[in-house]
């Protein structure tokens, strides 16, 4: 290994990418639970949990490796403890949408008919904000080769914008689907309501932590 090499090392950029990618496929299995809590094919919805962990842990193996790899001999353009702290908010993501896999494993809770649109509506915004957080990842490996400025910062900035709305969107239909919850209370059982709170809470989840990836990402540059 030159001295060139030995000063400026392996940029960990690519690495978070691939950390991002294996949270969003957390994410994505939310897709294949909702619709097994939807059909009450409530044999599919552990299977699916058994692969969200699996998958988490995944996530976290990468986590563990990034932050093993952050020499004190790299050079890089934002601090390590600014890249370990990117790293636990998206981490944060991949254990939101475990919770959510954990719920709905913990009792076979029937979705009210009433209810269904909505729930599957609401869980594909989320799904999309973490699509967007993807997305703004790509962005950051170009603006971590422009040293966290010039013409990529705008783009990335955009990106934890759009973030933001995608963030917003999801709330309000998690208060849609809530309120009509409470509408139809005299139709549903008491425990079938406290799921389809926890419902809500955990999908929530997903969506604020990966906010604030966003928001995280936007103070580092806004600070530059």
């Amino acid at each position: 290994m030159s001295v060139l090499d030995r000063l400026f090392g392996k940029s960990p950029f690519g690495a978070l990418l691939q950390h991002t990618a294996k949270v969003h496929e957390c994410v994505e299995l939310v897709r294949p639970l909702i619709d097994a809590l939807l059909a009450e094919d409530f044999a599919s919805i552990q299977e699916l949990q058994d692969r969200m962990s699996q998958t988490e842990y995944e996530a976290d193996v990468v986590k563990t490796e990034i932050r093993e790899s952050l020499s004190k001999s790299v050079l890089l353009a934002v601090s390590r403890e600014d890249i370990s702290r990117y790293l636990a908010y998206q981490d944060d993501v991949a254990d939101a949408a475990e919770d959510f896999a954990v719920v709905l494993s913990l009792r076979e809770t029937r979705v009210h008919a009433d209810l269904k649109d909505e729930l599957r509506v609401f869980s594909e915004q989320v799904i999309k904000v973490s699509e967007t957080m993807l997305e703004m990842a790509h962005n950051l490996m170009n603006l971590a080769q422009e040293s966290f400025s010039g013409r990529h910062a705008e783009k990335v900035l955009d990106g934890t914008r759009t973030l933001g709305k995608e963030e917003w969107q999801a709330d309000r239909l998690q208060r849609q689907f809530a309120k009509h919850c409470y509408e139809i209370e005299s139709q549903l059982q008491p425990m079938d309501l406290v799921f389809y709170d926890k419902y809500c809470q955990t999908l929530s989840a997903i969506a604020n932590k990966a906010e604030n990836t966003g928001k995280f990402l936007h103070m580092l540059i806004a600070q530059r």
